[in-house]
Order: C-alpha cells, then sequence, then structure tokens
C-alpha cells in the first residue's frame, strides 16, 4: 500500500478523528493510543491519496479524450487518449505503471483502508472518510471504462459498479454522523452514480440533500521536481507550463470566449507533435475549476492549483439536468433556465434568449457544464451519458483538431490525413483479461 501518495491528507484525516484522543486527563494518553491515532491518519490518507493519484491522470487524460483539450506529445503513447484510439494493452493504459493500474489501486487501496480502519475500531468518521474516497475511486472506474471489474471478479457493467458505489457512499453517510463535509461529500457520490445510471429520481432526491455551499478538493503542491508530477502537483502544470503538450482546439475556440475557460486568445501556440505536420492550439490559462482561478485571470497553471471534484455546485446541475430529462421533485424548466442564467453570469454573458424547449434548455445546460467543470474530470463520463441515455452526440469526430496549420501558422498546402477513432469508453487492461480468472 503506498501512503507517500497522499498530499495533505494525513492531516486531513487526523483532523476527522481527533475525538480519538478526546480525554479530560491528558496524563492518561499511552503510547498504544498515540501509535493508534498515527496509523488511522496512515488509512485516511492512503485513501484520499491513491483516489487523487489515479485523479489527476484521469481527469487530464478524460480532457484529451473528450472535447475539452487537444494534447500531443512525443512519446506517441499518451496520444492514444487524444486521438480516441487507446487499446487494452501497453502503454499508456497498461503495464507502464500507471493509467488502469492507479484507477484500480485506487479503490483497493480504499477498500482495504476501511477494512484496516473497521479492524482496528477507528472512529466511524475515519472509515466514513475513507469510505467516501472507496466509493469516488469506484465511481472513478464506472465513469470511464467500458466494463469494470471489481475484487478480481467478473466483468460487470458500469451501472453495476455504480451500485457497488453507491452502497459504500450509503455506509459512508450513517458513519459521518452527521459531520457536514463528509455526508454533502458521500451524496454528491451518490447523486452522481445515480445521474450516470440514469436513475433520475434517486439523482434529484440525493442532490437535494447537498448544501449548495458545498465544495472538495483534490489537493496539490508546488514541487520543483519533474517527477512529481504523479503525487505532488497538478498533471495540467506539466503539460502546460512544463512542456506545452494541452492547448485548446482552435476550431472550436476561435471566436468563443467565457471567464470560466480563459486561454491566450491572441495567437495559436505550436505544441509537440507525434507526426510531420505542424499542430498549433491555444494556450489555457488557469480554468474556474481550479482552486487558482479568478475571473479575467492570465495566469498558467500552477503546480498548486488544486481541482475541485465535488461540490454544490455539482449538485444542482444533476437536479436542473434530471429534471429536464423527466425526473420527478426536481425543477421546473424556469427554474433550470434562471440556473444557467446564473452560469452564464458568472462565465460573463447575458441571459439566455434561446428556445425554452426542453432540448434546447438541456444544450445549453450542457454547454454551462462543460465550462464549470472544465479540466476537473467530468466531461468524458458527461458525453458518455448525453449519447447513452439521451441520444446527444458531442463526441469530436473527423480531422483530428490543431493540423490546420503549417510551420508558420498559416492553412497548410494539403489537408492532413489524421482523424480521430471511435474510442468512446476506455477498456480493461489487457493484464486484467490475461491474469483474472474469472474475467
Amino acid at each position: 500500500m503506498n501512503w507517500t501518495t497522499a498530499v495533505g491528507g494525513l492531516a486531513i484525516g487526523l483532523a476527522a478523528c481527533s475525538d480519538l484522543l478526546n480525554v479530560e486527563q491528558r496524563g492518561l494518553i499511552t503510547d498504544e493510543q498515540v501509535k493508534q491515532q498515527k496509523l488511522v491518519g496512515a488509512l485516511v490518507a492512503a485513501a484520499e491519496g491513491d483516489y487523487h493519484v489515479a485523479f489527476n491522470w484521469v481527469a487530464h487524460s478524460g480532457a484529451s479524450s473528450g472535447d475539452e483539450a487537444i494534447f500531443a506529445h512525443v512519446w506517441t503513447p499518451w496520444n492514444e487518449y487524444d486521438e480516441r484510439d487507446l487499446t487494452a494493452e501497453g502503454c499508456p493504459h497498461d503495464n507502464c505503471g500507471f493509467g488502469y493500474d492507479w484507477m484500480q489501486r485506487a479503490r483497493v487501496t480504499g477498500v482495504r483502508s476501511v477494512q484496516q480502519l473497521k479492524g482496528i475500531q477507528a472512529p466511524d468518521t475515519a472509515i466514513a472518510h475513507a469510505l467516501n474516497y472507496a466509493g469516488y475511486s469506484t465511481v472513478l472506474l464506472a465513469d470511464y471504462l467500458c466494463q469494470v471489474v471489481l475484487n478480481g471478479g467478473p466483468a460487470l457493467e458500469p451501472a453495476v459498479a455504480y451500485d457497488s458505489a453507491i452502497a459504500i457512499f450509503q455506509e459512508a453517510v450513517q458513519r459521518a454522523g452527521g459531520n457536514s463535509y463528509l455526508t454533502n461529500l458521500a451524496n454528491v457520490g451518490i447523486a452522481r452514480s445515480y445521474l450516470n445510471k440514469n436513475d433520475l429520481d434517486h439523482a434529484i432526491e440525493y442532490a437535494g440533500k447537498v448544501d449548495p455551499a458545498f465544495e472538495a478538493w483534490v489537493r496539490f503542491v508546488d514541487s520543483d521536481n519533474f517527477g512529481d508530477w504523479v503525487n505532488k502537483y497538478n498533471l495540467f502544470h506539466r503539460t502546460t507550463a512544463l512542456e506545452f503538450n494541452t492547448a485548446l482546439d482552435p476550431s472550436e475556440w476561435a471566436t468563443k470566449r467565457d471567464l470560466r475557460v480563459p486561454f491566450l486568445t491572441d495567437s495559436t501556440q505550436p505544441l509537440f507533435s507525434p507526426h510531420p505536420e505542424a499542430r498549433r492550439g491555444y494556450f489555457p490559462y488557469t480554468p474556474y475549476s481550479f482552486s487558482t482561478w479568478t475571473s479575467g485571470n492570465k495566469d498558467t497553471i500552477a503546480g498548486r492549483a488544486s481541482t475541485r471534484f465535488a461540490s454544490g455546485l455539482e449538485a444542482r446541475y444533476i437536479i436542473a439536468e434530471a429534471s429536464l430529462y423527466g425526473g420527478t421533485g426536481g425543477w421546473t424548466p424556469a427554474q433550470v433556465q434562471a440556473f444557467i442564467d446564473e452560469r452564464r453570469t458568472v462565465g460573463g454573458h447575458a441571459a439566455y434568449a434561446g428556445p425554452a424547449t426542453t432540448d434546447a434548455l438541456a444544450a445549453e445546460l450542457q454547454d454551462q457544464r462543460k465550462l464549470d467543470f472544465f479540466f476537473a474530470g467530468y466531461r468524458m463520463p458527461d458525453l458518455i451519458r448525453y449519447k447513452k441515455y439521451h441520444g446527444v452526440d458531442l463526441w469530436p469526430t473527423g480531422p483530428i483538431g490543431g493540423y490546420g496549420f503549417d510551420r508558420n501558422g498559416q492553412p497548410p498546402a494539403a489537408t492532413p490525413p489524421w482523424r480521430y477513432g471511435s474510442v468512446e469508453c476506455w477498456p480493461l487492461a489487457q493484464s486484467e483479461t490475461n491474469t483474472n480468472p474469472n474475467f
């Protein structure tokens, strides 16, 4: 179990478990109690830390797999996400110590941490904290993979994995004992899971339990060590500030502007490219979903830029979407439109003036959601859900973005041949199918 990956998790874990040493006579504290508190903190940190590592990779690779970013790197395996041509075997998805490995390790660490915390009779708040990260690690697998393996079992459909996550979150609520942070965190996870399996009534029910002001962050810190990108600093820092590989697609952003997704608008910039043709894109600044965002900023994404991964804002989006598509107990179309206008104001736009039909409001809501959660790990699961349940296909297709230039930034003499593949979820790794006897 890798406990060194948690950034700030130990302090959070100890805070959640502070009642372990809450005694009136401090002299009665024994060495054994101190050791137990340290163990509790380490187990909580392990569950949170391995989720952070997996989230860091998945949020970035998901942005490249969807329509948030274009990505180009001279180490060609990384480009398989961007080109939507990811395969089950080999790097970057399998057999190179990240990708699928990190996703599965996060869940295993979370589940085992919960088991060990129960075994030493840790405080319920500590167990609830670890349960939440076991739940979110399970959601991560269900959100991105075509099929999911849990605990070395058979391949499952994502809906079954969401059910597993829901059960984990529900136990977290029970053990949270009214702790508002842990309860809100679990209820966002439950609502997200229900939305992504198209159980709209339950999605509305649990999203409605979340404090609108609630926020939870994947915390990162600055580091001068280039190799620390795995577990310390935000991966978007590496691929923008340190080596420019992540950009906004000129075909979408040439005339599009929003305060939540700032970028260098003056010109496109050259990216690293695995192909002979030049590739260019707009250089992104810090987006709204990052802790260092400010309205109108022109700041490169910092290593310390933490990412908002669950929030009351997400819960409100869940209520709005589920209501439009037929969920009961939610909002009227007028309430959804008022919410859209609120989000447009944050982006620097006037109120929505389009049709008030369900399809039109849903399209506008989907665009606002993309802008609010940019680079925060939401977009690819959203694209999957929109197409699977609502018949809305927003996947990038046709010529791969950013190749419409020559080396001087002008239109090329001939159209480059590179076109997007058809991958719309990530496959189970080949190592899983080769070594899992229950597959």
